[in-house]
């Protein structure tokens, strides 16, 4: 990847956020001792090292995390029962109040010229249903695009970023606990000839050997933040938030025309 597609690359805000950072904190506790042991002794090595990085190293570790992101979403999603974006339209999801609800589905009707089931369409055929909500929903994106919808994009931002990092825990976990282990070793309390503990070098573990242990403790902590129920709660807090921008988007001349009822013939869920 040339350097100049990288940084466009991470001038993306969701790119930078979403992905990229997700893929350099999980690698993060191995990085941090290669940089700062081996670069300094080896000016060959660091210079091997950005030029891997600017090549393509960035963008490899961003498409793991987003792949690994996207798969992990495919089991919430079917464990949720669809995204929260289709959930709180639905009649018989009590997430949202039923003002609120209301609200939203007028200004859909309104906005795009869609009338939505109603309750006793949804109860014929629910998949049919979801799929006026899954178009719905993507056309509110469509729409909410661009800098005044800046909240949205943050809210979409914020689920990425904890989508990826969530589908990168386990690798994350594996890092960290290396990365301790390359602390220690570094810092004496390890050796391993002959093998044996000395607890007492912890209270001065070394430049090297401390910023090593401290990333990679810090690191292992955070990782248990992330986790489905958090996920969960940031997806339906995008999905508020598209709705609501979606009230202040102008109407569509050209009007969707959707079928107020689900044709008979659609497969039953």
């Amino acid at each position: 990847m040339a350097l100049d597609v990288l940084v466009e690359y991470l001038r993306d805000p969701y790119q930078r956020t979403a992905r990229v950072f997700p893929g350099l904190l999980t690698a993060l506790p191995l990085l941090v001792p290669l940089l700062w042991i081996l670069g300094p002794r080896n000016p060959l090595l660091t210079a091997m090292l950005t030029l891997v990085t600017s090549c393509g190293a960035i963008y490899g570790l961003a498409s793991v995390a987003r792949g690994l992101g996207k798969r992990l979403e495919e089991k919430m999603l079917a464990q949720w029962g669809g995204m929260p974006t289709t959930i709180i339209l639905r009649h018989r999801d009590t997430f949202l109040d039923s003002y609120s609800k209301t609200r939203y589905r007028a200004a859909i009707a309104a906005k795009l010229g869609v009338e939505l089931p109603s309750a006793e369409d949804e109860t014929r055929n629910p998949a049919a249903a979801d799929q006026v909500y899954n178009g719905v929903t993507r056309h509110l994106r469509e729409l909410t695009r661009g800098k005044e919808h800046t909240l949205l994009l943050k809210e979409n931002i914020a689920y990425g970023f904890h989508r990826n990092m969530l589908a990168m825990k386990p690798l994350g976990l594996a890092t960290s606990f290396a990365g301790i282990v390359f602390g220690l070793v570094q810092s004496q309390v390890v050796q391993f000839s002959p093998f044996h503990f000395q607890v007492a070098k912890l209270l001065s573990p070394g430049t090297s050997g401390g910023i090593t242990l401290f990333t990679a403790a810090v690191m292992l902590i955070s990782w248990a933040y992330f986790s489905e129920a958090h996920l969960k709660r940031i997806g339906y807090a995008y999905a508020e938030r598209l709705f609501e921008s979606g009230t202040g988007i102008k109407a569509q001349r050209s009007r969707a025309r959707v079928p107020a009822k689900p044709a008979e013939n659609q497969p039953k869920q």
